[in-house]
């Protein structure tokens, strides 16, 4: 004989937060969801462990009416916690002032609110304004709203993504919510990419809108520079046409001498614009053209600037003792020195005299050569670990 088996309380989540939640007044006293659970015995070889959770959830409704809910705790529960209004008896939440209260807490909440309401423009209003990714689950109609997009939109641009089609093309809605985040642009109809005098607006709120325009668009010189003055990088999305144009690419230049980077190679030996990158960074060396990095003159301005521009430098100036050692202000420019240069022991001598630490980059034999270390070791202590093995634990180096 099986034992009698008692329906134990219940334990969901959804159930435990509606008694924490669902206070009633009845006959002058106050009670709660549990006062109404019916209380069964069955079996637990039966189905009811399947079915509980359906009846409780559907009884919970049912049960609690409006007669018996007491709406001020309600409305307390939904202010403390909009999504609470999930777990709502069915006439809390056909109730407009409650649902309004919820969604004024967490906008959110208007999912769980019925169709009318998600329908209906002051509570969908509310919940856009706070946040407009709201508009994904409301109706089409909202979506194909422009005003109520509009406002959505101004609070979160990407909320366009959720709009209708015909809307995605509209440019003032477009634009208003570029200028919320400019990668509202990544929704837009295509045919937008083609008008003019939107990719103008869109460019001013954000260069980056011009890798988005039509190659027609692209070809423009007004709003490749009214992008490139923003970020010269804008030079990178630039038509092919507008990497030769001298006086674009050294406005670009004069506000980054990265700019040169992306210029014509003809540009790129342009010794008057090398001059000028140069003048910000010597690693702007990288940008010249092969007969630029041979130039003694440019490079020894180069490596004063920055001495690591020495990997850039032609192989017959790495092989320079003048350029090296102008170079070895940088610690580590000695390894873009030629092999002959880092295996020269005369020249090594006089280069960790000016910085010990370049002992790094000397060839093998010179840091076991115990006269080189020392100089390195009296110039900075610190190159004791670079001495060879043989010589490292030699007291007289750190005498």
């Amino acid at each position: 004989v099986l034992p009698v088996w008692r329906k134990p309380p219940a334990s969901s989540h959804t159930a435990n937060q509606r008694r924490r939640m669902v206070a009633a007044k009845y006959r002058g006293r106050v009670i709660t969801q549990a006062d109404f659970a019916p209380r069964v015995e069955k079996c637990p070889d039966s189905d009811a462990e399947d079915d509980e959770g359906q009846d409780e959830d559907a009884g919970a409704d049912q049960e609690l009416t409006e007669d018996v809910i007491d709406k001020d705790v309600m409305r307390g529960v939904l202010q403390q916690d909009g999504m609470a209004l999930k777990a709502m008896p069915s006439c809390i939440r056909e109730d407009q002032s409650m649902v309004l209260t919820a969604v004024r807490q967490n906008p959110d909440a208007i999912a769980f609110a019925p169709d009318m309401y998600q329908r209906d423009q002051d509570i969908a209003l509310e919940a856009v304004r706070q946040r407009g990714m709201v508009l994904e689950v409301l109706p089409e109609a909202l979506k194909a709203d422009g005003p109520f997009v509009f406002e959505a939109c101004k609070q979160d641009g990407l909320a366009l993504q959720f709009a209708s089609k015909e809307l995605r093309t509209d440019a003032d809605l477009v634009l208003e919510a570029m200028r919320q985040n400019w990668r509202a642009i990544d929704f837009v109809e295509e045919d937008l990419f083609r008008d003019v005098d939107f990719m103008q607006e869109a460019v001013k709120i954000h260069w980056r809108a011009l890798s988005y325009a039509h190659h027609g668009i692209g070809e423009l010189r007004d709003i490749v520079q009214m992008a490139m003055r923003q970020n010269w990088l804008a030079l990178a999305s630039a038509h092919e046409k507008f990497l030769k144009d001298r006086a674009l690419v050294e406005e670009a230049v004069g506000l980054s001498w990265e700019a040169l980077l992306y210029a014509h190679p003809k540009l790129r030996n342009d010794r008057a614009l090398v001059e000028d990158a140069l003048r910000q960074n010597g690693l702007a060396l990288q940008c010249a053209s092969e007969a630029l990095r041979g130039d003694r003159e440019l490079v020894m301005r180069a490596v004063n600037k920055n001495g690591m521009a020495l990997e850039y430098a032609s192989q017959a100036l790495q092989n320079d003792r003048e350029v090296v050692m102008a170079a070895i202000r940088g610690r580590n420019s000695l390894q873009f020195a030629s092999e002959d240069l880092r295996g020269d022991r005369s020249f090594i001598l006089e280069a960790v005299r000016v910085d010990g630490m370049v002992a790094e980059f000397a060839a093998a034999p010179l840091r076991a050569d115990r006269e080189v270390m020392m100089e390195a070791v009296r110039s900075d202590w610190r190159a004791v670990e670079f001495a060879a093995a043989e010589i490292n634990q030699d007291s007289g180096l750190l005498a």
